[in-house]
């Protein structure tokens, strides 16, 4: 029991297929000696924390990860450091996924009761407007044109998660095997690599999009990115890939991307002027050298 300390909890009431239920979430909190503060993320009061809150939790789904995490990342240095734990609720939930977080409200209340933290990194994001971090990854090519794609796409049919998964790969598919391939110019941690490129994703968890795991060795804990690399040559046999994810198929271990671990820094400079950073789109000048910049243990999290 950790009594009098307080929680601000922030939910997502439209996230995924299921809806977690305010009042369990509420109770749950509460009968570990909690006081809780109940806020939807679609209200704009969601954002007022109390001086006295220790922990955040967040209900939802990546993107609600996502814009909690803005608003924490700005407090000042001599404002309280808090802690965050996550119920998943979101239909990929990559984030949670790649920290082993189950979607289980029980699984919830056991980790809350045994208050194991872990250090979580970001990525430092210079000279792209709008975007000084992420969470989970950026990058450019495929995916951000599938994250297009999706935003457009009447969703109204999809009745679960796994559906939406499901049309996201047949989305990528159909966009992997017509995309243009652009020039670009990585530079990890000093070297350089050249090449007209499908995809280019620098990754603090496993997979991206519709659970598409590209990095299998990425953890946001380790103090480092992996930069993932897929050229035009390998265009064919990445549409395999997908095609077997789609059938249910192990993709096998032969894949056909090249990930390359950085420690430090990564560059890119690329054709693209659509990028993704974590779910966000944003448009930027073509050419213009982004800098990435591994910042270590920034976020204490419950796992």
């Amino acid at each position: 029991m950790r009594n009098g300390l307080h929680v601000h909890l922030l939910h997502n009431p439209k996230a995924g297929d299921q809806d977690p239920i305010k009042e369990g979430l509420i109770n749950t909190i509460e009968s570990h000696g909690f006081t809780c503060q109940y806020a939807s993320i679609k209200d704009k009061s969601w954002k007022r924390f109390r001086s006295d809150t220790t922990l955040v939790v967040i209900a939802g789904g990546d993107g609600t990860v996502r814009e909690v995490m803005k608003k924490l990342l700005k407090r000042r240095v001599l404002d309280r450091r808090l802690t965050v734990a996550l119920l998943p609720s979101g239909t990929a939930n990559n984030f949670a996924k790649t920290l082993g977080i189950s979607t289980e409200l029980a699984d919830f209340q056991r980790s809350l009761a045994g208050w194991n933290t872990r250090k979580i990194d970001i990525g430092a994001i210079d000279n792209l407007r709008d975007a000084q971090f992420f969470m989970e990854g950026m990058g450019c090519g495929l995916i951000p044109r599938l994250i297009t794609e999706m935003k457009a796409l009447d969703t109204a049919k999809i009745r679960t998660a796994d559906e939406e998964l499901q049309v996201a790969l047949g989305k990528l598919l159909e966009i992997s095997e017509n995309y243009r391939a652009k020039r670009a110019t990585v530079t990890i941690d000093g070297k350089v690599y050249e090449d007209d490129y499908l995809l280019v994703e620098i990754l603090n968890i496993r997979s991206v999009g519709p659970n598409l795991i590209l990095a299998p060795d990425a953890s946001p804990a380790d103090g480092k990115f992996e930069v993932v690399l897929l050229k035009e040559a390998d265009r064919s046999a990445f549409a395999d890939t997908v095609r077997r994810l789609m059938r249910g198929s192990h993709p096998g271990t032969a894949v056909p991307w090249n990930t390359i671990t950085a420690m430090h820094e990564v560059t890119i400079r690329c054709e693209n002027r659509l990028v993704h950073v974590d779910d966000e789109l944003i448009t930027h000048k073509k050419g213009k050298v982004i800098r990435i910049e591994m910042r270590h243990g920034i976020i204490d999290m419950i796992t």
